[in-house]
């Protein structure tokens, strides 16, 4: 007889193992100021099927930590879709309107330094076609651990953040365009016309689907009223992800699209407390999966640790060197603009989703996986340490100017 239930009733506790254990994690890691998602992240790990998660099942008689459980994964997604959904809404589309050009070329460059490091390197240890899902892999910044970073230092509100936010929605739309391109290279399909056209299609639909949503979502919610919408928020954010999901794109975008519609919508301040209750309950869930899902016996291997280590140097080294520019342009500031730039350091969902996608068509090996896996986990870690002090430092900085510039205003001032 089992110790503990099965099916769906399995499912959710270990989601409940993972949730109190990342709620413990927190309280700790936030008493000695270290980043709650490397925690997070180290839980998941633990809990393996490779590590302790093994000698739980085994103590149990049937697999209870596994990382294929369907019903798992879905509450790991739904945590990245309140993350985004959440990023959204503290930004809004001022925010993106006041990042401006500065934030679209930074997620260009962003993306495309790191890619074309990557292949250069990498296409002399391996073949092109594996060289080439390595370079995206390593290019695009992961919009949920950015987000999370935000919330946790604080910062929703500040013009840095809505900078950062709104370089890391576009730097996910470019490194999905980008793994389009690719997989047509693979595929032997490529067509330079073709390829133009589907980028150039996938643009217009983002941009589209995103004017559409601020343009009509807030007037709806004016003409209905707060009480006849009090459920529609979740509403619009389930449909937009799931359109955005229909057109090839990530849910994310649709989350974060409905974030920024919203957000200019007269039930702006009831769904961001709302959303920052599921999100205090739920958003440590996708970073446990994470750790979760790492097969920590590949650690064993110096080839895997050789390749995650260099994929994790050209992917902090190639964000870094790309958006610092861009973000000293837009700021004029050295702290803020390093801020910035650490902020898009963590890699996290195009990155897996590469590596699935690259076993699948058999372009990838395990020892290829596991380095974008550890990759990962490199970046996000680095990512959420220089976060945090860059975030310290920048608020540090910003409040001595403010205190100079009441002062000299003070100084200023007539006698009265």
């Amino acid at each position: 007889m089992a110790l503990v239930p099965s099916g769906v009733a399995s499912s959710l506790l270990v989601i409940f193992i993972f949730l109190a254990g990342a709620e413990a994690i927190r309280f700790r890691l936030g008493r000695i100021g270290a980043p709650e998602i490397v925690g997070e992240v180290l839980l998941g790990m633990l809990l393996a099927p490779a590590a302790v998660g093994g000698l739980v099942n085994g103590f149990v008689g049937y697999t209870l930590f596994n990382p294929q459980d369907t019903v798992l994964l879905a509450f790991s997604d739904f945590s990245v879709i309140l993350l985004i959904f959440a990023a959204g809404l503290e930004g809004g589309v001022s925010g993106l309107r006041s990042a401006g050009i500065w934030a679209l070329v930074g997620a260009v460059a962003g993306n495309l330094l790191p890619f074309f490091v990557t292949y250069v390197v990498f296409s002399h240890i391996f073949p092109g076609t594996m060289a080439l899902l390595l370079a995206v892999a390593a290019g695009s910044t992961s919009t949920a651990v950015t987000a999370s970073l935000i919330r946790n230092e604080k910062l929703g509100g500040s013009s840095g953040a809505k900078y950062l936010l709104s370089t890391t929605a576009m730097d996910d739309v470019v490194g999905l365009v980008l793994l389009s391109v690719i997989l047509s290279l693979i595929g032997g399909k490529f067509n330079l016309v073709r390829v133009t056209g589907s980028v150039a299609i996938d643009i217009l639909v983002w941009v589209s689907v995103l004017v559409a949503s601020v343009l009509v979502i807030p007037r709806v919610f004016r003409i209905l009223g707060p009480r006849e919408t009090y459920n529609l928020p979740f509403l619009i954010l389930f449909i937009l992800a799931a359109v955005v999901t229909a057109v090839g794109f990530s849910t994310v975008v649709g989350a974060y699209i409905a974030g920024l519609a919203i957000a200019e919508s007269v039930a702006a301040g009831r769904t961001r407390q709302t959303v920052d209750v599921l999100v205090a309950v739920f958003g440590s869930l996708f970073f446990v999966v994470i750790g979760f899902e790492f097969n920590v016996h590949l650690l064993l291997n110096p080839l895997v640790w050789a390749l995650g280590g260099l994929l994790a140097v050209i992917a902090t080294a190639g964000k870094v060197l790309a958006i610092y520019p861009f973000a000293y342009r837009r700021f004029r500031r050295r702290s803020e603009a390093l801020m910035i730039s650490v902020g898009m350091i963590p890699r996290g969902e195009i990155g897996l989703i590469v590596g699935a996608i690259g076993i699948s068509l058999g372009v990838l090996n395990q020892e290829a996986l596991g380095a974008i896996l550890l990759m990962c986990l490199l970046t996000t870690s680095l990512g959420g340490f220089l976060f945090r002090s860059g975030a310290r430092v920048a608020r540090t900085e910003y409040a001595f100017g403010e205190e100079e510039a009441r002062t000299a205003s003070a100084g200023a001032a007539p006698p009265a």
